[in-house]
């Protein structure tokens, strides 16, 4: 018999046919079936096919392990979030030149949820990509034990998995580096608000002191976050030069998904969010 190992491969399967690895892979997993969505990364550990010399073939038995990357799934998220904050945008803007102040409020209210949910799912989707990049082992062991240690920040440790997974030179390091930053400090806002009264914020666009929340989690901010999000994402992924043989793929499976959500690409856009 002539056998054929190796590790989370399905490229043996290629010598035989479907009908084949159907009846091989159903017969050997102890379920009926799989259902494989797109998006998701299939994978086979210690694969082992062997051919008999009457031309069969047998295996020993295996495990199909499965994987859905939601990175880019969070992204599409916050672009459906944006654009209702968006539509709330505009009808905010026409109420506010009337004299209803029950409208007011309740467009004003909506632009602020909508605005919000963009922002935390642009961050979510981050935070996936770095699960992603992280078990890759690029940062060592002893690196994250200091980072949960030090309880050093999200965007710090996002910024640095990125930095060494794509060999960033110092300067793109720093902008990709102020950019999750500020990210992540609307995203913080959102999670972990300031229960103490305070002063309200002038609201730029409507020259009206308000509440913080109406001001950061505008439809202005909300359209800066994502875009910024989204824009780093595709350009790691149509751009980023990885020396992780696995980080390549996930860049190639990453940049069908962005090039779905956004067919012509997403806008540049430089974060700049309304500060205290």
């Amino acid at each position: 018999m002539t056998p054929f190992d190796g590790k989370s491969q399905t490229s043996y399967f290629h010598f035989y046919s479907r009908a084949q690895v159907r009846f091989l892979l159903f017969r050997i997993m102890n379920m009926p079936g799989v259902y494989i969505t797109r998006g998701m990364t299939v994978s086979i550990p210690n694969l082992a096919i062997r051919v008999r010399d009457d031309g069969g073939i047998e295996a020993d038995p295996i495990t199909l392990h499965v994987r859905f990357d939601v990175c880019p799934t969070w992204i599409q998220i916050a672009k459906r979030h944006l654009e209702n904050a968006l539509i709330a945008k505009a009808n905010r803007e026409i109420a506010w030149q009337g004299t209803d102040e029950s409208l007011k409020v309740q467009t004003l209210e909506a632009e602020f949820e909508a605005s919000m949910q963009a922002i935390m799912a642009a961050a979510i989707s981050w935070d996936a990509a770095y699960a992603v990049l992280q078990e890759q082992g690029i940062v060592t062991p002893s690196v994250i034990r200091q980072w949960r240690k030090n309880r050093t920040a999200r965007h710090i440790q996002i910024a640095e998995t990125v930095r060494q997974a794509f060999s960033l030179k110092p300067k793109v390091a720093s902008g990709f580096r102020a950019n999750i930053k500020e990210i992540y400090r609307c995203r913080d806002l959102a999670v972990h608000p300031s229960g103490k009264i305070d002063a309200p914020m002038l609201h730029p666009e409507l020259n009206l002191g308000m509440e913080w929340r109406f001001v950061y989690f505008s439809a202005k901010n909300a359209e800066l976050i994502v875009l910024s999000a989204a824009g780093m994402l595709w350009e790691l992924a149509h751009n980023g030069k990885s020396k992780y043989q696995q980080i390549t793929e996930y860049q190639e499976a990453l940049v069908a998904r962005l090039e779905e959500i956004f067919p012509d690409g997403p806008q540049k856009l430089p974060v700049n969010t309304q500060k205290t």
